[in-house]
C-alpha cells in the first residue's frame, strides 16, 4: 500500500470517529499529482468528491506571495521601494510607544513601509496579541484579522487601518495577516486593476487553475464548520463569502481551490514554472526574518521555522502555509514533493489538527 493510500485510511478512520466530517488529500512529484477524497460534504450530506472547491482562508497568502514577486521580477515594483507612493494613507504612520501602550500613546515611525515589509509580514500591523486593546479596535473596524475577506471596499479599509497605530516599528518585529491585505491594496493601485485580474493573468491562468478565483460555484463547496458548545461540529455561515463577487479582493485569506490545483500551485515555489524565473522562487521560498523577527513570530509559526514572502520556510527547505478553515499544503523543495489536506472543519473542532498533520507523512513519502 503506498503513502497516499495509507493516509486515506488514517483520515478514513478519523471520519467512521466522527472526528473528521470529510477530506481530500493529494501529493504531487514530477509534473503528476495524486489526489484522494472520503467522509462527506456535509454532516449526512453526499460523499465528498476529490474536486471539492475549499476555501482556502490563510492557504490564499502564498498566492499573494507569488503574486507580488512576478510583479517585482518584471520591474512593475521595487522590494525595498516605500509604498507610501501609491498608499499615502500610510505615508506617516504613528506607532506604539510600547507594546502594550493605550492607543493615543504614540511616535513617529522611523522609516517608511516598503514592499519587503509588506510581503514578509514586518510591517508593524497585524495580529496584536501584546495590545488588546488595538486588537479590540481593529475588530470593531472591521479591519482585524480573521479568516475571511474584509467586509470593506479596499480605500475605506485602508483609511479606517491608517486610522490606527502601528503595534510596533516598520521592520522590527512579525505581526501576522494585515500586510498581505494592504499588499492586495498595493498591488491594485500600482497596475490600476483588480486583484483578481492580476492573480488571473500573472498566476492561475499561466498554471491552469481553472478552479482556483475569488469565486466559486456554490454546489462545489462543502459545508465548513466551527466548534459548538459541545464541541462538536457546528455549521458556519461562509458560503456567500466565496460565492458572490467581494467587494475586497482579499490576498489574506478571500481565495477558494481544489486540492489537484494547489497541488499545481505548489511547484512554483520550486522552480517557478511558467509563473517566476527559478531566482525569485527561491528568494520567495528563502527565510527573510532577522533573529529579532523571527523570536517575535514564535507563537504562529513552528519551532525554528522562518517566513519569506508570503509563505512559512520550515527546516529542510520545506515551504508552505495553513488555512484556519482546515486546508494545508507544503512542497519540499529538495525534492519536488508536494503535500495537501483540505478538510471544511476549523481547528477548533477536534480532529482537524489530528487530520492536517498527515501532510507531514504525505511529504515523507
Amino acid at each position: 500500500m503506498d503513502g497516499l493510500a495509507v493516509i486515506g485510511d488514517t483520515l478514513d478512520r478519523a471520519v467512521a470517529d466522527g472526528r473528521l466530517v470529510g477530506y481530500v488529500c493529494g501529493v504531487r512529484q514530477g509534473g503528476r499529482s495524486r489526489v484522494a477524497a472520503g467522509g462527506r460534504r456535509s454532516l449526512g450530506g453526499a460523499e465528498m468528491a476529490a474536486d471539492t472547491v475549499f476555501p482556502l482562508s490563510s492557504n490564499t497568502k502564498p498566492l499573494g506571495g507569488v503574486l507580488a514577486t512576478a510583479l517585482v521580477e518584471r520591474g512593475i515594483l521595487g522590494l525595498d521601494d516605500p509604498i507610501r507612493r501609491h498608499l499615502p494613507e500610510l505615508s506617516e504612520p504613528r506607532v506604539l510607544a510600547r507594546p502594550d501602550a493605550p492607543l493615543d500613546e504614540t511616535v513617529p515611525a522611523t522609516r517608511p513601509i516598503t514592499l519587503r515589509h509588506l510581503l514578509t509580514m514586518t510591517a508593524g500591523f497585524g495580529w496584536a496579541a501584546q495590545n488588546p486593546a488595538l486588537a479590540e479596535e481593529m475588530s470593531r473596524r472591521e479591519v482585524g484579522p480573521g479568516p475571511y475577506a474584509p467586509p470593506l471596499d479596499p480605500d475605506t479599509y485602508l483609511r479606517r487601518l491608517a486610522e490606527l497605530p502601528l503595534a510596533g516599528q516598520p521592520g522590527e518585529g512579525w505581526w501576522y495577516h494585515t500586510s498581505s491585505d494592504v499588499l492586495g491594496v498595493l498591488l491594485a493601485r500600482v497596475t490600476g486593476r483588480s486583484v483578481a485580474a492580476l492573480l488571473d493573468e500573472y498566476v492561475t491562468g499561466p498554471l491552469g487553475l481553472v478552479d482556483t478565483g475569488f469565486t466559486a460555484d456554490p454546489a462545489r463547496l462543502p459545508t465548513s464548520y466551527g466548534a459548538g458548545a459541545d464541541g462538536r461540529p457546528e455549521a458556519l455561515d461562509v458560503v456567500g463569502g466565496f460565492t458572490a463577487e467581494p467587494v475586497f479582493d482579499s490576498l489574506a485569506c478571500g481565495v477558494s481551490s481544489t486540492v489537484a490545483d494547489y497541488l499545481t500551485f505548489l511547484d512554483v515555489l520550486v522552480d517557478g514554472g511558467p509563473v517566476l524565473s527559478a531566482e525569485s522562487a527561491r528568494l520567495l521560498a528563502a527565510d527573510q526574518l532577522t533573529g529579532p523577527q523571527r523570536e517575535s513570530a514564535h507563537d504562529v509559526l513552528g519551532p525554528g521555522c522562518g517566513y519569506g514572502f508570503q509563505v512559512e520556510v520550515r527546516p529542510g527547505g520545506i515551504v508552505g502555509w495553513a488555512g484556519g478553515l482546515g486546508t494545508i499544503g507544503y512542497v519540499d523543495r529538495t525534492n519536488g514533493r508536494a503535500a495537501a489536506v483540505f478538510t471544511a472543519q476549523s481547528f477548533e473542532v477536534p480532529g482537524t489538527q489530528e487530520a492536517l498533520d498527515q501532510v507531514w507523512r504525505l511529504l515523507a513519502g
